[in-house]
Parts: structure tokens; sequence; C-alpha cells
């Protein structure tokens, strides 16, 4: 299974609540309808640890495929590039805003 997981900031200006509508109900049904897509899970957030230095964390996205060569093929989809323009709305576009990561091992202890 190779699996990222994405950090995600919401752009200054969209409210908590538009947020997580647009996730929920536009942009992870794009994911979720994919063949390719083994597991998609949203984690919305209240950043309880913010020191101002960066944004707040809005949410945290889990995302599986069967292969990196999935994923690639999963991302040339058309509803992919559509939602991909969508999300220019409401999350920031960097580093900062959108940030994913491979999970390279599960370490659970309880």
């Amino acid at each position: 299974m190779f699996t990222l997981l994405t950090v995600i900031r919401k752009k200054p200006g969209i409210t908590t609540e538009e947020f997580r509508h647009f996730m929920e109900f536009d942009y992870g049904p794009t994911y979720s309808g994919m063949p390719e897509t083994r597991e998609y899970v949203q984690y919305h957030l209240s950043d309880m640890m913010s020191d101002g230095a960066e944004p707040a964390i809005d949410a945290i996205v889990k995302i599986s495929f069967d292969s990196p060569e999935e994923m690639a093929k999963a991302l040339q989809a058309e509803s992919y590039k559509k939602a991909s323009k969508l999300r220019e709305g409401f999350m920031q576009e960097t580093s900062v805003g959108i940030h994913s990561a491979v999970v390279d091992k599960i370490v659970k202890l309880v």
C-alpha cells in the first residue's frame, strides 16, 4: 500500500465552515470516486498548539493507493484536475498550505 498524509491550511478569509463543507462535499468525493483510491480519510482539525509562527492546521488527509504508479494514474484523471483547480479558492497553495508526505512506516503502540 502506498499512503500519503497531507497537512492542509485554508486560505485566509475562508471560514472554517466553508472550508469543511468544501472538503467534505466538493473536494473529497473526487478522490473517493477514483477507482485507484483504496482509502480516503479526512480529519478536520481545531489546532490547539498554534504559536502564531504559522497558520493553524485545518485538516489532515490520508489517502492510499496500491502503488505510486496507481497514484500517478489517478492524478492524470480529469476529475482530479478539476478538483485541483477548485481547491485554489479554498487552500493555500504553497507547501505551508498543502504539504504531503509518504508514510514510510507505521508504529502502533496501543
